[in-house]
């Protein structure tokens, strides 16, 4: 009794947080981005933005991140391996390989005192070519797939995720990640809210512990997807 009693507690002190967070944000424009999270030592920050007509923010990241282009091309293109940094991932699976700059994968999350979710990802790359197209962009957008739904499972309703990576001349990378997730279901929209605000800048941490394994350093061997064109 003692045990549920706290739990009680600390849901109502998470609902208040949660609900006088979203009353400051509400008071914000529409369709303005205004900062969540500012970490200047790893030159990360993160954003949130109230869109019109819609319940649940956008999110966006701004980062200068130590790696080339070739590392994080590899880091996100081992699919398998995404599951090791991504905020909450289960699983991390690749279905197919629509062409070398067209692929679909699979992710699994878990979810705070809920089902879980899945989602099905069709993954776009326009490569790199210097001068004409000085980026790569990765254009990651839910799929509607054949895939059956697992039992005790939510399917994501919307991933919208936009990534442009900028090589800098130093060696390093700007990276800039703009999107929405809905998560669907019955979950309160403050909740999704506020895993919104969390999930990008840890995301972009496990980002930066996937930067220094060797396996991505190594650049001999071929990349999975095509990231740069001459």
């Amino acid at each position: 009794m003692k045990y549920l009693f706290c739990l009680l507690l600390m849901s109502l002190s998470m609902w208040s947080y949660a609900d006088k967070d979203d009353l400051n944000t509400l008071q914000k424009q529409q369709n303005e981005w205004f900062i969540v999270k500012q970490d200047n030592s790893r030159q990360i920050t993160t954003y949130a933005k109230n869109e019109e007509g819609k319940k649940i923010r956008s999110f966006k990241v701004e980062a200068v991140v130590d790696a080339s282009l070739a590392t994080l091309a590899r880091i996100h293109f081992d699919v398998a391996n995404l599951k090791k940094w991504y905020w909450e991932a289960l699983d991390s699976k690749l279905l197919s390989k629509v062409s070398d700059t067209e692929y679909v994968y699979y992710m699994r999350f878990q979810a705070p005192l809920t089902t879980d979710r899945d989602v099905v990802i069709h993954a776009k790359v326009e490569p790199y070519q210097d001068v004409v197209h000085p980026y790569m962009r990765l254009s990651l957008k839910s799929a509607a797939s054949t895939l059956p739904v697992p039992q005790n499972m939510t399917r994501i309703a919307a991933f919208d995720v936009d990534i442009k990576f900028t090589p800098l001349r130093d060696g390093k990378t700007q990276m800039e990640v703009e999107g929405l997730v809905d998560p669907a279901g019955d979950l309160p929209a403050w909740t999704v809210n506020m895993v919104q605000r969390q999930a990008p800048y840890a995301t972009m941490l496990g980002l930066y512990r996937m930067i220094q394994k060797p396996e991505y350093k190594q650049l001999n061997d071929p990349l999975a997807f095509k990231y740069a064109q001459k």
